[in-house]
C-alpha cells in the first residue's frame, strides 16, 4: 500500500514538473526537480540529462545577470546593481546544488573522476558547502590523494564539526598516515556524535589490530555486530579467529 503511495506521489510530482517545463524549457529549477525524481527512481541517464540542462541554464543565466549588473555599475545604479548580484548568489547557491546531485550521481555509478569535476565546481560556486568538501575528501582518499584529502576535509570540519563522517573520514586519513593516535580521536569522535556508527566501528576494529590491540578490536568488532547482525567481514573474522 506504502509502495503504491509513493509510486503515485512520484508519478504526480514527475507529472507536475514536465507540465512546468512545457509552459518554460528554460526553467531550470524544474530540471533540477525533475531529475531528482528520475534519480530516486533509478532511472540515471534522464536523471543526469536533466541535471545537466539545469546546470547549463542556470550557468546562462548568472553571466546573463552578472552583465546586467555590471552595466547598472557603469551607470552609477548601484542600489540596482547590488540586487542583481544578490539574484546572482541565489543562482549560484541553485547552481552549487546542482553540482552537488550530479557528483552524487556519478558517485552511485562509481565515475569517480566526473565526480571529482563536479564537487569541485559545487565547492567554486559555494565555498561554504560542507558537504560538498566532505564527500570530495571521501573520494580523494579512495583515490589516495591524501594531502588534498586531508585540506578538504578540515575544510568540511571547520564548517560543521560535528558531522561524523567528517570525523571519520579525517581519522582515515590520519591512520593512513600512520598517525595511529589521532586517529583513534577522531574515530572516538565519530562514536560519540553518533554512537551507532557501524562503518567508524570497524575503521576502529582495523586500527586496533594495527596498534596490537587484540581484545580492544574484537570488543569494538562484537559491538558492530550487535547494531548491524547481518554484518560479515571475513578479513577482520579471521583476525580476530571468529
Amino acid at each position: 500500500m506504502i509502495s503504491n503511495m509513493q509510486s503515485n506521489f512520484s508519478k504526480n510530482m514527475k507529472n507536475h514538473f514536465l507540465k512546468a517545463l512545457d509552459l518554460d524549457p528554460q526553467y531550470s529549477q524544474a530540471h533540477y526537480q525533475l531529475a531528482l525524481v528520475y534519480q530516486a527512481g533509478g532511472d540515471y541517464e534522464l536523471a543526469e540529462n536533466h541535471f545537466l540542462k539545469s546546470r547549463e541554464i542556470n550557468v546562462m543565466k548568472i553571466i546573463e545577470i552578472e552583465k546586467r549588473a555590471n552595466k547598472l555599475f557603469k551607470n552609477c545604479q548601484f542600489q540596482n546593481a547590488k540586487i542583481l548580484l544578490l539574484r546572482v548568489q541565489e543562482k549560484k547557491y541553485h547552481g552549487s546544488l546542482v553540482n552537488y546531485e550530479i557528483s552524487q550521481l556519478y558517485m552511485n555509478q562509481n565515475k569517480l573522476d566526473k565526480a571529482k569535476k563536479y564537487l569541485k565546481q559545487s565547492i567554486e560556486l559555494n565555498p561554504l558547502s560542507s558537504k560538498a568538501h566532505r564527500d570530495l575528501s571521501s573520494l580523494l582518499i579512495k583515490q589516495k590523494s591524501y594531502d588534498d584529502a586531508h585540506f578538504h576535509i578540515e575544510k568540511s570540519l571547520d564548517l560543521d564539526y560535528a558531522d561524523p563522517h567528517s570525523h571519520l573520514n579525517l581519522g582515515m586519513i590520519m591512520k593512513a598516515n600512520k598517525d595511529y593516535v589521532n586517529a583513534e580521536l577522531h574515530f572516538l569522535s565519530a562514536l560519540d556524535i553518533n554512537p551507532k556508527y557501524v562503518t567508524c566501528m570497524l575503521e576502529l576494529v582495523d586500527l586496533q589490530l594495527i596498534m596490537g590491540n587484540q581484545e580492544k578490536a574484537k570488543n569494538y568488532y562484537q559491538k558492530a555486530r550487535k547494531l548491524s547482525p547481518d554484518l560479515k567481514h571475513e578479513t577482520l573474522d579471521q583476525a580476530l579467529n571468529i
